[in-house]
């Protein structure tokens, strides 16, 4: 479906609120839908992408012809609109998927490829992956992990010299990624790897649409409010019917210990998912066993410990991407965590999905 029509069909019926930041970006993605069509001898939709790709990769890769790179503020609707992109092209061979999931299956691949022996364990990975899809959306772009950062710009050179399509959202222009990392400098050549092959797209409307949703059933207790613990223990108690069992998730020689789990749901305390030296890899693996977690005794976090805030960030992210149900019991509202630090710009991301994710419309988890 034209990506225009189908934003004016949302406009029109209460979905969206007419944004001309979003407007423009509409545009500029349908005209690269276009591109794929406009590539099919027969002017349809079948095998548009294998007839593109296949020639794309027998060309000299041109400058901003693989992509787009989307960024700007958070809850500015890059996502939404990555997402309609991603529905209207009509192919198998495509994959949405958070950036944090991604990486995490490529160092599980170049695990297994490295155990082979062969040359070049990054080439042998991605020419997998391009034999299986052709166009990448990717939701949140951002780099933390110096592991990474060292190995992101051979994985995205050989994707893009093997013609894939990459379309993704970020909060940070490419020149911001890995701000003040570690060894920053051996990054920047991805940087100019990014620019050269996807088109910079700034979504900037300066309007949080997460904030702009109505709370009507809160899921978020503030401990400054009297109420706050019998408001969370409340909830908990609804779905405590036979007493909690302990829950243990083995992954890659190691475990996690859920010691509050029942029937899809987990209490657990902050300083158990954040305090301690647990990576995204954790979450992915915590939220594919859970539908809804209880997360207690979040504190303030002082701008000393950005290794907590980071760890917070990546489990606020997961838990998001994931779907699953997140009931809190802070010291302070979201904007009060983490005010001061590394990570200030990044967290900001992570205010605005607590504040989204707290009221009635956003996904339940379902508890049988």
């Amino acid at each position: 479906m034209d990506l225009i029509k189908r934003y004016e069909q949302l406009v029109t019926n209460g979905k969206l609120v007419r944004d001309l930041s979003q407007e423009f970006a509409i545009s500029q993605l349908n005209l690269f839908g276009n591109e794929f069509v406009n590539s099919d001898p027969s002017g349809g939709y079948k095998d548009v992408l294998s007839r593109i790709f296949t020639v794309s990769r027998a060309k000299k890769i041109g400058a901003g012809e693989n992509g787009f790179y989307m960024f700007g503020g958070v809850g500015t609707g890059k996502s939404m609109m990555m997402d309609l992109f991603f529905e209207s092209v009509r192919t198998s061979k495509k994959r949405r998927v958070h950036f944090h999931a991604f990486m995490y299956e490529f160092h599980g691949n170049m695990k297994k490829a490295r155990l082979t022996k062969k040359r070049n364990p990054v080439r042998i990975v991605c020419q997998e992956m391009l034999s299986k899809i052709e166009l990448l959306c990717f939701d949140e772009f951002q780099i933390i992990d110096i592991t990474d950062a060292m190995i992101v710009g051979r994985l995205f050179q050989e994707l893009f010299s093997g013609g894939m399509k990459v379309v993704t959202t970020s909060n940070f222009h490419p020149d911001d990624l890995y701000k003040d990392g570690l060894n920053r400098e051996l990054f920047l050549p991805f940087i100019l790897l990014l620019k050269e092959n996807l088109r910079i797209l700034k979504v900037d409307n300066r309007i949080d649409y997460r904030n702009r949703k109505l709370r009507k059933g809160d899921s978020y207790f503030c401990e400054k409010k009297s109420t706050a613990l019998v408001e969370f223990n409340g909830i908990w108690e609804e779905i405590l019917v036979h007493g909690t069992q302990e829950l243990i998730l083995p992954y890659q020689g190691r475990e996690l210990k859920l010691q509050n789990y029942v029937n899809g749901a987990c209490r657990i305390s902050f300083q158990e998912l954040c305090e301690k030296p647990l990576s995204a890899v954790d979450y992915l693996n915590l939220c594919k066993h859970i539908k809804v977690l209880f997360l207690e005794k979040i504190p303030i976090i002082s701008s000393a410990q950005n290794d907590i805030a980071r760890r917070f960030i990546l489990l606020i992210d997961t838990v998001y991407e994931s779907k699953v149900r997140l009931v809190c019991l802070s010291a302070v509202e979201p904007e009060g965590i983490y005010s001061r630090g590394r990570f200030k710009k990044e967290f900001s991301r992570t205010v605005s999905r607590l504040n989204e994710m707290r009221g009635d419309d956003w996904q339940r988890g379902n508890i049988d």
